[in-house]
């Protein structure tokens, strides 16, 4: 039995076993105060699904709705994502102060401002164009969207240092290029089975990192 009061002391103070703690307790507030990301990428999947197999339905026929009938319901699903993510986020800034917040705070208004911008550009492309295809005019303002989409995510890894966000904003902009190239007849089905098939692959990784650090108990 070791009775060296000094030897003791040092297993009491050992740095490494503090630094541990302190990263245990960081990941468990970070775990406790950040929104449940996996749950917003798994809502957006469902979106994504619901709403450009919606405008398919409408455009080839299988489903008995109009073309612009499925716009509007689709629109009311993403108001309904949005306002979802929304709150998941104005839930976890109120625990959070300072730079952090702002960062948030600001990223948020970002996207605010990018949908809002969209939503504008499509009232104002489909008004400028009013004889053109809607599969056409669909298939443009789409990629606009699917644009901001993608930067927001990109922006959104260098604010939060995610990587994560980052691939998945790059994997958007692939997705967008694939769909410009495909054309206005082709573009919803690759939207509706290849934007929730990166949601969910997204979610499903958000998942595993927070079961990987999860919060102390």
């Amino acid at each position: 039995m070791n009775t060296n009061p000094a030897s003791a002391s040092e297993q009491e103070l050992d740095p490494r076993a503090a630094l541990a703690a302190i990263n245990q307790t960081a990941t468990a507030t970070r775990a406790s105060i950040e929104p449940n990301v996996a749950a917003i990428y798994f809502v957006w999947a469902a979106a994504y699904l619901a709403g450009y197999g919606l405008l398919h339905g409408a455009a080839f026929d299988w489903l008995p709705l109009a073309y612009t009938t499925a716009l509007v319901i689709g629109g009311v699903i993403l108001l309904a994502a949005v306002a979802y993510t929304a709150v998941l986020g104005i839930r976890s800034g109120s625990q959070i102060r300072g730079d952090s917040k702002f960062s948030g705070m600001a990223y948020g208004m970002s996207w605010m401002g990018g949908l809002a911008t969209v939503a504008v550009f499509s009232i104002a492309f489909a008004k400028l164009m009013p004889d053109s295809a809607q599969l056409a005019t669909g298939w443009l303002i789409n990629a606009v969207a699917i644009l901001v989409v993608s930067l927001m995510y990109m922006a959104g890894s260098a604010i939060f240092q995610d990587r994560a966000m980052f691939t998945l904003g790059a994997c958007f902009t692939v997705l967008n290029v694939a769909g410009l190239v495909a054309g206005p007849d082709a573009f919803i089905a690759i939207f509706a089975i290849g934007g929730p098939v990166l949601f969910i692959a997204a979610g499903i990784l958000a998942l595993a990192r927070r079961r990987t650090f999860p919060a102390a108990k």
